[in-house]
């Protein structure tokens, strides 16, 4: 998306509005890779014949909604993280094209390998490679927000750069395990720790949707992930949305979030994601988002099914729980219903108010 911000015209709370503006901030400068973009090369998603489109209407609110809802002990500190974002002009566009791997390490639970150097780097960017106490501070935070049992099954930490402000953090399967993961930070765009905060819950949102219990992985797209005919195959016999890694789970949130709130939308936007000029394609997606702001949290996640769901995960974390007055504000609603998902909101909002004593 093109750098710069656009609020969609919503009518939430002060609290949720200002989110709503550091979002749009970060991920319209900041752009996050999907996964799937990692690994599987972009390639229109037909939609699967045996699905029926759902309206895009407001739904009723599921009885067994939980009662429990967790609001962050330490609102001093989010006015201050949204402050300092909503100031946070990004860094300029004159970055690399190309990403250069830095460094990478092996990951055993919170702790780090020993880190491999890559010998080959631009003389301006070995500084970087070599800070070492820079990158255990990025890996710190991420283990300190999450905790360890909704990140078992990450085992690398690469550091990377594109140049700055282009993107800033992203996530992909391992090149080892397709049960794996990986996650890789540039370390040019990652020196706010407010930013970096909000940067690391969006990809925390990916691993969440996209793990193997979620999605498990097909193993012919892993093993060839060029190859378009076996992707094609993978698709035509998946009943249920495809992410890219493999088909998900009836069950999985990525899954009833797709079916609820993506379905009728589908074909058009598959449309746009087919366009190759890369200025046309932008204007067909501001255009997508224009028509259906409503429905959108952001100008970013129209971006795809899984960065719209990675979008309304940070909102559900950091915002106060919205009113039920559009889609838009529903998609925050939609994690409320699973309840283990709401202890989880707890337990990051607590370590927050840990992390940045006020």
């Amino acid at each position: 998306m093109p750098a710069g911000f656009r609020s969609p015209d919503m009518t939430f709370s002060p609290n949720l509005r200002i989110l709503l503006s550091i979002t749009a901030l970060l991920f319209s400068t900041l752009a996050c890779r999907a996964a799937t973009r990692l690994i599987i090369p972009d390639t229109p998603t037909p939609v699967p014949p045996t699905l029926t489109p759902i309206p895009p209407t407001l739904t009723p609110i599921p009885t067994f909604t939980p009662t429990l809802v967790v609001s962050a002990s330490c609102p001093v500190l989010t006015t201050d993280i949204l402050d300092t974002a909503l100031s946070f002009e990004g860094a300029s566009k004159e970055g690399n094209d190309e990403e250069e791997s830095l460094a990478s390490y092996s990951v055993d639970g919170d702790d780090l390998s020993q880190p491999f150097f890559e010998a080959a780097v631009p003389d301006d960017l070995k500084d970087e490679r070599d800070d070492t106490a820079t990158h255990e501070s990025i890996w710190g935070l991420f283990t300190r927000l999450i905790p360890l049992e909704q990140r078992e099954f990450v085992d690398g930490f690469f550091i990377v750069s594109d140049g700055s402000g282009n993107t800033l953090a992203a996530v992909g399967q391992s090149s080892n395990d397709p049960e794996e993961w990986v996650l890789e930070v540039d370390i040019l765009d990652a020196t706010d720790d407010y930013v970096l905060t909000v940067t690391l819950l969006h990809e925390f949102a990916h691993l969440l949707t996209l793990n193997s219990t979620q999605v498990p992985p097909s193993i012919p797209i892993f093993e060839d992930p060029d190859n378009d005919s076996i992707y094609q195959s993978e698709l035509a016999t998946c009943p249920q949305y495809f992410p890219g890694e493999g088909c998900s789970n009836p069950n999985s949130y990525i899954n009833l979030f797709f079916e609820r709130f993506w379905f009728d939308l589908f074909a058009e936007w598959q449309e746009i994601k087919a366009e190759e000029d890369e200025d046309t394609f932008h204007n067909m997606l501001d255009d997508f988002y224009d028509t259906y702001q409503d429905q959108f949290l952001t100008d970013y996640a129209p971006t795809s099914p899984a960065e719209d769901i990675a979008e309304s995960w940070a909102f559900f974390v950091l915002s106060p729980k919205p009113e039920r007055i559009s889609i838009a504000s529903e998609k925050i609603l939609f994690f409320y219903e699973f309840p283990e998902l709401v202890e989880l909101r707890g337990e990051i909002l607590n370590q927050l108010c840990v992390e940045f004593p006020q």
